[in-house]
């Protein structure tokens, strides 16, 4: 049998995972690597495609290799708009472009690297693009796009996978004290009980049922009631 409080006790539990995300929030200051999450792939990809030139250079006109991954590390960490975080890494990347580092940047994208050069000497000076290196430009782009927007899908997932790992930890220790404060026989007895059993459960409920605690307790309350009105 369905207890009847059953969706108040959803409703508790979501709200111990929406707790515990919001700890994990306010630990991010005190713990800086939880920003960081999901980002070193997306550093890693950019610093590919932002070669120096010959002699270890930067190119001219253009931001450094590191101050371009600090530029886009300070975005993510401060959750800037996934979209709009590409399409900075995306500019600052085209940029970046020289005729001193596009045979390497080619020969990362796989884009003819004679007509990329060219490119990137008409880019310097301002010339305009034939319609043969305006199509190598456009292939360069939509792979540099492509590329940016698979790492940075895959680091996002692996930030929210992450963090709700964490908040998941969070839930179970905050449902194990909770379990504890309420056993009078002291920790020993609390950790063989099977008390300490269904909190460690509770825990991990937690995290999965915080979005959907909600839009659930109040759909298991409006069945019960329709129920309840059949049955009269």
């Amino acid at each position: 049998m369905i207890p009847a409080n059953l969706p108040q006790v959803i409703s508790a539990i979501g709200g111990l995972g929406t707790a515990a995300f919001g700890l994990l929030e306010a630990l991010k200051p005190v713990i800086p690597g939880i920003n960081h999450i999901g980002f070193a792939r997306i550093g890693k990809t950019v610093a590919c495609l932002t070669p120096n030139e010959p002699g270890a250079r930067p190119p001219m006109n253009a931001l450094p290799q590191k101050n371009i991954t600090d530029s886009l590390l300070a975005n993510w960490i401060n959750g800037v708009d996934v979209s709009s975080q590409k399409a900075i890494a995306k500019s600052l990347i085209k940029l970046h472009l020289s005729p001193g580092n596009s045979a390497e940047l080619a020969l990362r994208t796989n884009v003819d690297p004679a007509l990329l050069q060219e490119v990137a000497a008409c880019i310097v000076s301002g010339t305009p693009l034939t319609q043969q290196q305006g199509d190598a430009y456009a292939r360069f782009d939509l792979i540099v796009t492509a590329t940016l927007d698979e790492v940075y899908q895959h680091a996002d997932q692996v930030y929210r996978n992450w963090t709700r790992a964490l908040a998941a930890v969070i839930a179970v220790v905050l449902a194990f004290v909770g379990g504890w404060s309420l056993e009078a026989t002291g920790f020993s007895a609390y950790v063989h009980s099977p008390e300490m059993g269904q909190a460690l459960l509770i825990g991990l409920l937690a995290t999965p049922l915080a979005p959907i605690a909600k839009d659930l307790s109040s759909a298991l309350a409006a069945s019960v009631n329709t129920m309840q009105a059949i049955r009269k």
